[in-house]
């Protein structure tokens, strides 16, 4: 019988499915955005190039407020040898969930973004780089919170 991979084993690719999806998302409101009014051929050919999956958002903003459960900061001591307090980006939730832990200073400037990878006492993160997309997201989610 084939032993169940731990999360651990799976958080890199879980990672790399996220960012490759977001990714996906910037690229086709970029193309969608270049596409002038006038060229209704143009927007239908980036329209059938990349399905319907982000028709019915009104711009990439729209998206990203519709695509994660929620944003919120998740106080110091609130689990077991949790010693910093961080800013949650909820990707899921349940068994498995996922989600970007963000690291900020005082300023909400960013230290480090962990994409963590849970699944029923069990987790594993990776760092997040900042030349990806999944950083340039939880940066923008950072930064409305200084408004």
């Amino acid at each position: 019988m084939e032993q169940e991979k731990k999360c651990i084993d799976l958080v890199a690719d879980k990672f790399a499915q996220e960012e490759a999806g977001n990714r996906e998302a910037r690229k086709w409101f970029d193309e969608y955005e270049n596409a002038t009014e006038g060229t209704q051929i143009a927007m239908r050919v980036i329209t059938e190039k990349n399905g319907d999956c982000f028709n019915d958002y009104y711009d990439y903003y729209d998206w990203l407020n519709q695509s994660f459960l929620s944003f919120d900061f998740v106080d110091p001591f609130t689990f077991t040898d949790q010693k910093a307090g961080y800013w949650r980006l909820q990707i899921s939730w349940g068994g498995p969930s996922s989600e970007f832990r963000i690291y900020a200073d005082s300023n909400l400037n960013i230290c480090s973004i962990e994409y963590w990878y849970m699944d029923w006492f069990d987790g594993a993160y990776i760092d997040v780089e900042d030349h990806t997309e999944s950083y340039n997201i939880c940066e923008t989610f950072l930064e409305m919170q200084r408004y």
